[in-house]
């Protein structure tokens, strides 16, 4: 009997238990160099653009957006917001989705390292990341996984960080991605326990 006949509509939390870790790190997705931000590209989703083929960011996308990351093949969704959840924009959609409650203001390694691990599974890519306005929370996870993943330096992650609009006032987030250290976040990321999902069943 088909999954959705016994559960309809059901949100189903998914421990999703992979194959053992190889102890090197996963091989980098294609950088299609800096990412400049759209707001009409994907309808329902501002501030969006692909930094990969593995991850893609925007700003908090409507009903109508999540549908359409969908069909443009996102399979995963990451969001840093704390105070909502996306439940009732992702009704009707197939999408996994895990929730990391950050602040624009304190960026968390830990928190970091939990989005990484999702990314470096390609079984989850497209995974597709975003917080409010897709460009303080978001923008700082795209810059750690451009300096982890993909080999950039902490300035050239900063230049698209503020490409994003990223907020000012914030003024100790550029500092605190000047000290990212690829090999800090590995370890970090190494540690991590394979990411409890949540995925809604049409």
């Amino acid at each position: 009997m088909p999954l959705h006949t016994l559960i309809p509509r059901a949100l189903l939390p998914v421990l999703l238990l992979g194959l053992p870790v190889a102890a090197q790190a996963p091989e980098r997705p294609a950088s299609q160099g800096a990412a400049t931000p759209s707001d009409t590209e994907v309808p329902g989703v501002a501030n969006f653009a692909r930094l990969s083929p593995a991850v893609w960011r925007g700003a908090q996308p409507t009903a109508e957006g999540f549908r359409n990351l969908e069909k443009w093949g996102v399979r995963t969704v990451i969001s840093f917001r704390h105070d909502h959840d996306d439940f009732q924009e992702l009704k009707g959609t197939g999408l996994k989705y895990l929730r990391i409650p950050s602040l624009a203001f304190d960026p968390s390694l830990e928190n970091i390292a939990r989005f990484l691990k999702v990314v470096e599974d390609e079984a989850n890519w497209p995974v597709f990341i975003h917080c409010a306005k897709g460009k303080d929370r978001t923008g700082y996870n795209a810059a750690a996984y451009r300096i982890v993943i993909q080999g950039w330096t902490p300035a050239r992650a900063l230049e698209e960080m503020h490409a994003f609009r990223f907020n000012r006032i914030w003024v100790l987030n550029p500092g605190f991605v000047r000290r990212l250290t690829a090999e800090e976040l590995r370890a970090r990321v190494d540690r991590e326990p394979p990411p409890l999902f949540q995925i809604w069943v049409p």
